[in-house]
């Protein structure tokens, strides 16, 4: 007996009426050209598991793993399947079956969920960094630049100063800001501009320190307990507080936090926290456009030049955002902003799947590049810190001009007075 065997999972699994229309829109099986690495032929592995008659091979879990959780598939799907929900359960019954490999385990299982531990190994990083930074030979790693990775000397929920960054100041809106590993430790002064902007437009921001990674790696590849810990652990943290919105400036963080609703549905002591939680749940560009309202035509910001924009795949089809950062962009930039071919389409960075399968990370990312070069634009504006490091790394590595910024870093004055 497994979670693939219960009847409202298995019969999501033979929902699959075998069209192809997922072949089209993935990203891996284009690089790959297998039909196992196509959502058709994962869950065709995966009913064939349920049914016993394929063994949770080595292969089986490489493949079941190779899945970016773009969400083309779902996006797409004339059946209405929702495949990479499909794949995160085989994922789920692999860590059940099998448990997690030892180089998962540490960063998901130890590391990410534990405030200290996970301080702790950023700073180790940073120490590492200043190493082999000099090195030419260590300029990259399995495809990914390890030079544009900007380690914080301290991360933003450690050294930021209230009067700063406009914290502590009353406001008609009182917003609860989640920053989120990668922003907290790797670009602090993206979050300071989020700050500094909410403050601007009438918000008392509130920074709960105590804020836990939101649980997108856990969940994503399989450790459920994981994923509800830490979830459980945010909806009190940020129910506590009062706070009437709370937003982030990560996709993938965002779409974690508003699923959390999902993750309880079935637990009567928490789904009606989660669900308080989720619903104030907002991205940066949510909360700009659709609550705030602000005056984009007040902003003049010295960034010359034309702008285009990167669509993550946890905001365009994770959260359904995709026109409030444009219309911020063209708001504000007017007719410097252009679009880009394949806006939407993944980076290649979708977490560590950059790292287990460079090859084809490597090669998608190059097609990212390539429309961004068409675009003919002198900056990348994105909504996800692991795109913009991806995406800034990969133009680095081909010697491109281009620089990627934060979105709310183009609406910050000491932020955009900075990248231009």
């Amino acid at each position: 007996m497994s979670i693939l065997t219960a009847p409202e999972n298995y019969e999501l699994i033979n929902t699959c009426n075998k069209c192809g229309f997922c072949q089209a829109n993935c990203s891996v099986y284009k690089e790959v050209l297998n039909e196992a690495y196509a959502t058709r032929g994962r869950l065709r592995l995966i009913k064939a598991v349920a049914d016993g008659q394929l063994e949770r091979t080595p292969l089986y879990e490489k493949i079941i793993n190779s899945c970016l959780m773009c969400e083309e598939c779902s996006k797409n799907c004339p059946s209405g399947v929702q495949g990479h929900l499909l794949i995160q359960l085989a994922r789920q019954d692999l860590v059940m079956k099998k448990g997690l490999s030892l180089i998962k385990k540490i960063p998901i299982g130890t590391v990410l969920p534990n405030n200290r531990l996970r301080k702790l190994s950023f700073n180790s990083a940073r120490l590492l960094k200043k190493i082999i930074d000099p090195l030419p030979s260590l300029q990259s790693y399995r495809g990914i630049d390890l030079k544009s990775i900007p380690i914080a000397d301290e991360d933003f929920l450690s050294g930021y100063q209230p009067e700063e960054v406009g914290l502590g100041k009353k406001g008609s809106l009182k917003i609860g800001f989640f920053v989120g590993c990668l922003m907290n430790h790797t670009m602090p002064q993206v979050a300071k501009s989020i700050v500094r902007l909410l403050a601007a437009h009438d918000c008392e921001v509130v920074v709960p320190a105590e804020q836990r990674c939101c649980g997108t790696p856990a969940y994503t590849y399989g450790h459920s307990a994981i994923s509800e810990e830490v979830a459980l652990s945010n909806i009190n943290l940020f129910n506590s507080l009062g706070v009437d919105k709370i937003v982030t400036g990560c996709a993938s963080c965002g779409k974690m936090l508003k699923y959390y609703s999902r993750i309880f549905e079935k637990n009567a002591e928490i789904e009606e926290a989660a669900n308080d939680f989720a619903g104030r749940v907002l991205d940066l560009s949510q909360l700009l456009i659709d609550v705030l309202k602000i005056d984009l035509q007040k902003f003049a910001l010295p960034l010359k030049g034309k702008i285009t924009y990167h669509d993550p795949c946890h905001l365009v089809r994770g959260q359904d955002i995709s026109s409030q950062p444009r219309q911020i962009i063209s708001g504000v930039f007017g007719e410097q902003f252009v679009e880009m071919p394949t806006a939407n389409k993944c980076c290649g960075a979708a977490g560590m799947f950059q790292g287990f399968y460079p090859e084809e990370a490597t090669a998608i990312t190059n097609k990212k590049v390539a429309s961004i070069q068409k675009s003919g634009a002198d900056y990348v504006v994105t909504g996800c810190p692991a795109c913009l490091l991806r995406i800034q790394g990969s133009l680095r590595l081909n010697n491109m001009p281009q620089k990627v910024v934060h979105l709310a870093q183009l609406l910050d004055p000491d932020s955009a007075a900075n990248i231009v």
